[in-house]
């Protein structure tokens, strides 16, 4: 509301409270902005934008070290490993989430480490535990997946906040604390596959895959028609759907 000073109203009339709680503060109302709260709201501010730059660590991190470790999975392999890494990787940061008291940023980077690891891996994962003919099946099915866990996941924390008494701690990250685990012992099948298999499929996961020059087909060593044809592992979707 403006007056014809042209300075901000109230937006209220009356202002009331016996006992005045934080959620009864309106930093977008001048009555608290500029009055009688004006030292909180801006702290608060501040307090917003320091959080906006520590929450975005883990997709920083993820955007510098995705294509670098992806490089270096080209050369060494290691794909189910990896994936199992970053999974246990992430058990760690959301128990320090839950139960630390200082500074989050610590964890968040190990998130961000441990995202990079698992989105450099699984992509290419894919060609390699399909047929050719299955790839594009293959991808939409992860994707599902992964909406799928954006779609419910939130309606999920909604409710372990609301049963917590409004706090997300300790109770959301011991949720995601569980994904991980689940993750884990996903990929830790993944890994027990990946070893059992037999001839050239067995390791595939985890050895180096050269690519033929002629075709740009994923090669299998000495295999006839230079392509895999393995049926998709679904401890992968598994893996990848409980990780993110």
């Amino acid at each position: 509301v403006e007056t014809l000073s042209g300075k901000l109203a109230w937006d209220r009339e009356i202002y009331i409270y016996s006992i005045l709680k934080p959620a009864d503060v309106d930093c977008g109302d001048p009555f608290w902005s500029e009055a009688c709260v004006a030292d909180y709201c801006a702290e608060q501010s501040k307090a917003t934008i320091t959080a906006g730059r520590i929450m975005s660590i883990p997709y920083s991190i993820s955007a510098i070290l995705s294509p670098v470790i992806g490089f270096g999975v080209d050369k060494i392999g290691g794909r189910a490993v990896i994936s199992t890494l970053a999974s246990i990787m992430l058990i760690a940061v959301h128990t320090a989430l839950a139960l630390r008291t200082d500074s989050p940023v610590l964890p968040l980077v190990g998130q961000g480490c441990a995202y990079s690891l698992y989105a450099a891996v699984i992509w290419p994962s894919v060609p390699l535990t399909v047929r050719p003919n299955l790839v594009g099946t293959a991808f939409g099915a992860i994707m599902a997946v992964q909406n799928l866990g954006l779609a419910v996941f939130p309606v999920v924390i909604a409710a372990i906040h609301d049963r917590n008494g409004g706090r997300y701690l300790p109770s959301v990250e011991f949720f995601f604390v569980a994904c991980a685990v689940i993750g884990s012992f996903a990929g830790l099948f993944l890994n027990l596959v990946d070893c059992c298999r037999s001839g050239e499929e067995k390791g595939m996961l985890n050895r180096r895959k050269p690519r033929a020059a002629n075709t740009g087909m994923i090669t299998s060593g000495g295999s006839v028609d230079g392509a895999l044809h393995v049926d998709l592992d679904i401890s992968s979707l598994v893996s990848h759907s409980t990780t993110l």
